[in-house]
């Protein structure tokens, strides 16, 4: 089966306030396919490294070094929910059946953060702010983050 081709534009819908779209393989660890429409903000993504404490006792400064593996971070994405929006059901879907999603954040600024969202909960309900706005989130862990900015134009 040849691998999904990646969508080229996006549409309105799937922009959030700061310009910012994400992308997700429809099928779970793959190729990213699809847009998710319904996003206000794409929470902040970090690298993942850690760093521990190697000073050695007679040093009269600290000093680090980089743990050999990344931290997993907790991450939680909420959008408008739309049940009836293709794209968003197949995400709940994988959402809801605990299955690992391959993601691809673009920011308006061009920087690029691609990582699997291992999913661990979700709930739903309406947005605070605004009334009658129904929300969809999900609650997990980031991994295999990894940071790329776009080719100027």
């Amino acid at each position: 089966m040849p691998d999904p081709t990646p969508v080229t534009g996006p549409a309105a819908e799937t922009v959030d306030s700061h310009l910012s779209t994400l992308q997700f393989c429809t099928t779970g660890v793959g190729t990213v396919d699809a847009f998710l429409p319904g996003l206000d903000i794409i929470p902040q993504i970090n690298s993942g490294k850690v760093y521990e404490d190697d000073t050695d006792i007679a040093a009269a400064h600290r000093s680090y070094s980089e743990k050999a593996l990344p931290e997993d971070q907790d991450w939680e994405l909420a959008f408008r929910h739309k049940p009836g929006i293709a794209e968003q059901k197949s995400f709940t879907d994988l959402v809801k059946a605990g299955t690992p999603i391959s993601i691809k954040v673009t920011r308006a600024s061009g920087e690029v953060q691609d990582a699997v969202f291992i999913p661990h909960d979700y709930y739903s309900g309406e947005s605070g702010k605004d009334s009658g706005k129904q929300m969809f989130a999900c609650i997990g862990k980031l991994q295999q983050v990894q940071f790329t900015t776009l080719a100027a134009v």
